[in-house]
C-alpha cells in the first residue's frame, strides 16, 4: 500500500470528485444544481448498476400510486358511502409501497464512509422533517381556506 492511498479501505471521500472541485467550497445555489445534475447523468449512465430489489420496489411504489389513485377516484364513481374505506386503503397502499421502497435502499449506508453515511442519514432526516413540515402546513391552509370564514366570525 503506498502512502498516498487510505489505509481504511475506503476511497478517499474525495476520489469521485475532479481535481479542479477539491477542497473548494462553492455556493449552495451552485452546489444543489451541480448534485442534480450528477445525481441525472448518474441515472442516465448505463454503467451503473441497480439491483433487482430496487427495481422492484420502484414498481411497487408505481403500483401503489395507480392503486392509490384508482381509490382516491372510486368514490366520484358512485361508491360514495365507501370514501372513507377508499381513501384509507389508498393510504395504505402507499404507505406500505414507500415503507419497502426506503427499508429495500437503507442497507446501503452500511458500505459508505462514515462522513457519507452520516451525511446521507442528515438529508434522510432533513427530507422527512420538510415533508412532515409540507404536510402539516398544507392541512393548515386546507383548514384555513375551508372553515377560515367560520373561524373568523366567531
Amino acid at each position: 500500500m503506498s502512502a498516498s492511498e487510505p489505509q481504511s479501505g475506503h476511497p478517499s471521500p474525495s476520489s469521485d470528485v475532479p481535481p479542479e472541485r477539491e477542497n473548494k467550497r462553492i455556493g449552495v445555489i451552485a452546489a444543489f444544481r451541480e448534485s442534480l445534475a450528477h445525481v441525472k447523468q448518474a441515472a442516465g449512465d448505463k454503467a451503473v448498476t441497480i439491483r433487482e430489489t430496487d427495481k422492484q420496489s420502484v414498481r411497487i411504489l408505481r403500483g401503489s400510486v395507480l392503486a392509490a389513485l384508482v381509490f382516491l377516484f372510486l368514490p366520484l364513481a358512485g361508491l360514495g358511502r365507501y370514501a372513507i374505506v377508499c381513501l384509507i386503503a389508498a393510504d395504505l397502499f402507499f404507505l406500505f409501497a414507500l415503507t419497502i421502497f426506503i427499508v429495500v435502499r437503507f442497507g446501503i449506508l452500511r458500505v459508505m464512509s462514515p462522513r457519507h453515511a452520516l451525511v446521507c442519514w442528515q438529508l434522510m432526516v432533513g427530507t422527512s422533517l420538510f415533508s412532515m413540515a409540507l404536510a402539516v402546513n398544507g392541512a393548515f391552509i386546507l383548514v384555513m381556506v375551508l372553515a377560515g370564514q367560520y373561524l373568523m366570525k366567531r
